[in-house]
This record gives C-alpha cells, structure tokens and sequence, in this order.
C-alpha cells in the first residue's frame, strides 16, 4: 500500500514526535491497534526516521526493532472488521466498512452508503499537527508531487489574504439546533465549515453501529464518513489516528437536506477530539487529574480555528464557522472549561496593530447545541444576550 504521508519537518515539535512515539510503544493493544492507531502513527515515524530524524530519545534501538515486527505482523489485519464478519474474519481489506453485508452494520450506516461511492482527491483530505504547521504554509514550496503536500490552494490563498490582515465583522452568535440543520440555516452563497466532535481513534465514531452523537449525526447526512475513510486508507496505510494537537480538516463535503436529499450543500469539516477523561474511546491519553489539560486542550483548539482562517474563501468575509462544546458529552470534559478555552483562542490578537483578535478572520462564528445549559454557559462567558439566540 502506497500511503500519502506529508510531514512538516521545520514545524514539527517534540511533544508531536512524542505522541506519535506513545501510540507506537503502547501496550495497551485493545486502544492503539483495534482501529489502526499504532499503525497511522508509525507511517509518520517512519517517515521522520527516512529524513535523517534520531529518534533514539523517543524509542531505542531496541524497541524500535521490536515495533518494526510487530508492525510487519499488524498490517495484515483489521481488528476491527472482525466485530462485524460472521467469521470473525480480521483479515486486512481496503473498505470493507462499505462493502460488508453483515447485518451488525445499522441499517442508517448502509443506507448512507449512496452518498460514499466517490473518492476524495489528496487535496481535500489535510492532517494538521499543530497550529505552526499551518502558519508556514504561505513559505513552502513543496508539492504534492515531491512530499505529499496537499495545501497548494491554502497557500496561494494565504499569500494573497494574509490572515493577519483580515478585519471582517467576526460576529459571535449562539444557536439552538441540530448540526445536519444548521448548515442548511446559513445563508447562501456563504461558505460554511463545522467542527466534528470526533472519535480520535476510528472513523466516524459509532457510525456503523447506528449511534447519534454529533459525529455520527454528521457522517448520516453527508459523505463525511467516506473522506473519513479515505484518510484510513489513503493517508494512514490503512490506520487511523487524529493528531493529539491538531486535526483532519476534508474540503468540499457535500451534506444532504434531511428533509429532501436532492437538496446539497458544499461544507467544509474538521475532525477534531478533546481527550476523553472517561478513557473509553480516546487515542490520546490524559486524565482529569493532569495539570497540563487545559494548556493541551487549548493547543488543539488554536490549530481548529487556525485550519479553519487557513482553509477560508479569499479572506474569510464570507465564512461561517459552527462550533460547539466539543468533549463534553461521552468524552466527559467540563462544559465552562471548554467554553472558557474558546474564548481564550478566540479573543487572543489576530493583529496587534489593528486591534483585532482571531474570530475577527471570519464573518460569523455559531456556538451550536440542543441544550440550554449549554448554550447559557456560552453567553455568560462570551457577554452574549440570550435574548438574541437563533433557534432552527
């Protein structure tokens, strides 16, 4: 399998290299292997070690023969598939998920199964592993021909709006409702991008097995899933992991009307998790005991929002971003810290000299959610007037 693995060498740092290295050397198999972790995450290491990279303070010579079997040894099988085959076949098999027949795959899973027949094009499947990262985009070179490079229109766009300069209204709203509505609730010709709340460690969470949750609601309602799977197998060799500090970010994901599926509509999607403190589903462990937890968690939110001003039509005038209190459901992270770490990567200087901050890139920015609670604890961080809030 020829997977497309682009690493962004000079803004790769250490603590990146070290997760990709604690995946790699976990010994708790049921996490890291079921769903691929162990084996996306070697794809990079491998990679660094190939451009000269001393790896030898994250894994030593020993172990790293010992990870080197064992992965000649794991690419042969998908652990997952066996939940689903009626011979516990665990046999590696390129998209099985949308070719298999068992009756354990909800019926809502194959029905979506119409809208995932076409694959995504490099360009539209992005692995961001931190916020640098996407800083240096307008001064790379590279290609998608030399090194996988798949931000060619990112950089052309960023060179041309430089973020920094962007002074748009950045409007704060909060929202009632449901993902697979709201993006239809947007006005047209506006270009809309939502935050998946996402499962770290397998494409689309739940999703063959019926579940409801944010994540699977989007995957339903649209060809999520099948860019989701295309990074399994296009981009991770056959694994799949979501970087601890960063995040997937799929171009041009069509999303059908609920109500009328002839009706679609272009959206962009970032994957993104917060750790899971109930340790059920997360890649990336933290518990909510660690000190470093807010300070890890607003990494990941700064890289959200940067792939999303990265990722905006020319200079981001006529954008929409939906999010929302990510992590705070099964993943049991709390609600006002979440939302206070929001505001604090959205409020931080966009340009000091113009006096804007960073949810000035963007035209409006929606804090989605069904719930009240929620939705208060939102205004009251932000100074927002409930009086104010859209329902759909």
């Amino acid at each position: 399998m020829s997977s497309l693995v682009y690493i962004p060498r000079s803004a790769f740092n250490e603590e990146d290299v070290q997760s990709l290295a604690n995946i790699c050397l976990s010994e708790d198999t049921a996490r890291v292997d079921k769903h691929g972790g162990r084996r996306a995450a070697f794809q990079y290491l491998l990679k660094l070690k190939s451009f000269g990279m001393d790896l030898s303070s994250y894994i030593d010579s020993e172990k790293w023969e010992t990870l080197i079997k064992k992965m000649e040894k794991l690419k042969n099988f998908d652990y997952y598939k066996q939940n689903y085959d009626e011979n516990r076949d665990n046999t590696f098999e390129e998209y099985w998920e949308l070719n298999s027949t068992s009756q354990k795959i909800h019926p809502k899973a194959k029905n979506n199964r119409k809208y995932t027949t076409e694959h995504f094009q490099p360009e539209q499947l992005k692995v961001y592993f931190n916020k640098k990262q996407i800083e240096k985009i307008p001064y790379s070179e590279a290609t998608l021909e030399s090194s996988g490079f798949v931000d060619s229109d990112t950089r052309v766009n960023m060179r041309k709006y430089p973020i920094s300069e962007r002074k748009n209204k950045g409007q704060i709203k909060t929202i009632k409702g449901r993902i697979e509505q709201a993006v239809f609730h947007v006005p047209p010709g506006k270009q809309v991008i939502i935050l998946d709340f996402a499962d770290d460690r397998m494409p689309g969470g739940l999703f063959l097995y019926g579940a409801s949750t944010q994540e699977e609601t989007i995957c339903y309602n649209s060809n999520t899933y099948r860019a989701l799977l295309d990074f399994k197998y296009q981009r991770f060799d056959g694994g799949f992991m979501i970087p601890e500090f960063g995040c997937l970010y799929i171009k041009n994901v069509k999303f059908f009307q609920p109500a009328d599926p002839s009706v679609n509509k272009n959206v962009d999607v970032i994957a993104a998790a917060c750790y899971d403190l109930a340790e059920v589903h997360g890649l990336h462990i933290k518990t909510k005991e660690d000190e470093d937890l807010e300070s890890c968690t607003q990494k990941k939110f700064e890289t959200i929002i940067a792939s999303a001003q990265a990722n905006s039509n020319e200079n981001g005038e006529n954008t929409y971003l939906i999010l929302g209190p990510i992590g705070c459901g099964a993943f049991e992270n709390d609600t006002t810290t979440i939302i206070e770490l929001w505001k604090n990567v959205l409020s931080s200087p966009l340009n000091e000299n113009s006096k804007t901050k960073q949810h000035d890139a963007f035209e409006e920015i929606w804090f989605l959610d069904i719930k009240d609670d929620k939705l208060i604890c939102f205004e009251n961080i932000f100074q927002l007037d409930p009086k104010e809030r859209m329902e759909i």
